[in-house]
């Protein structure tokens, strides 16, 4: 495989970052040459330095969405790591839902899953809310992600038997799924209070509401120190007071102690606001 020259490799190392956030360094080469190598084709280009300045031109946006769907790291699946889940059943979402139920039902409960690529983790939130009895009406869902096409892909909701088989129980996909040709289609009545919206974290955004439930699971790892600290900044200013932050089973946020502390929640790890932080 041919490789990129030093001043090449910069440059895509640049763009990368500009595109999605994502900081790689000179050892992820490779990454580029492979995920990117059959756009070569599809763009008519000679080189990696003629697809670089295509992609860099104002127009190209459906280039840059090609380059946006193969970096981004997409790996997800139902119920992803049991012990946050198992602290989201067992004490988070009925904490949640019996605050908002106190308040006379005035509000949903709302939850922001802020990289939620093809659907997973907001469909197995629904399932999760289903299963506690929470009616449709009584929380909104909102899934986001940087990719246009992994969105398509959650808004439809249909999974193969192996991306099934990654969490989904039978009784879970007698109830929540049904039966399309060789896959399996999520139910109507599962959609009805959620939203998937293109967002791209590493850049300034303002979504038009504040959240009971924030989770942000195994993305800002890939972001550099400064671009984690503006993000983290931004969930707190989404996050109701004495709403929860849930990261990656590996991610802390040391650096942002003005802002959260972290408190256990059966074997998982929350991140609550400090009182007065925004």
């Amino acid at each position: 495989m041919k490789k990129l020259d030093p001043n090449e490799l910069a440059l895509w190392i640049r763009l990368v970052l500009d595109l999605t956030g994502i900081s790689l360094d000179e050892t992820k080469e490779y990454l580029i040459l492979e995920r990117l190598r059959d756009l070569l084709e599809k763009y008519r280009c000679a080189s990696f330095g003629h697809l670089y300045f295509l992609a860099r031109e104002e127009r190209q946006t459906a280039l840059r969405e090609d380059l946006i769907d193969r970096i981004t790291t997409q790996e997800t699946s139902f119920f992803r790591n049991a012990a946050p889940f198992a602290a989201l059943r067992e004490t988070i979402l009925p904490e949640l839902l019996g605050r908002c139920r106190k308040d006379g039902g005035k509000r949903p409960l709302t939850i922001w899953c802020a990289a939620c690529a093809t659907g997973q983790e907001v469909y197995s939130l629904a399932i999760l809310l289903h299963e506690l009895g929470a009616k449709p009406q009584e929380y909104r869902i909102t899934g986001t992600d940087i990719s246009r096409r992994a969105l398509e892909g959650a808004r439809i909701g249909r999974y193969n038997r192996v991306e099934m088989d990654r969490g989904i129980t039978p009784p879970q996909r007698t109830r929540f799924f049904e039966p399309h040709r060789e896959q399996w289609q999520v139910r109507d009545f599962l959609k009805t209070s959620l939203d998937f919206v293109q967002l791209a974290l590493h850049q300034p955004f303002h979504l038009g509401d504040q959240f009971d439930l924030v989770l942000c699971r195994n993305v800002a790892i890939y972001f550099p120190e400064t671009t984690r600290g503006h993000l983290f900044h931004r969930i707190a200013h989404h996050l109701r007071p004495e709403g929860y932050l849930l990261l990656g089973t590996t991610e802390s946020i040391p650096s942002m102690g003005n802002l959260f502390q972290s408190t256990q929640v059966g074997k998982a790890v929350a991140f609550l606001l400090n009182p007065g932080a925004r």
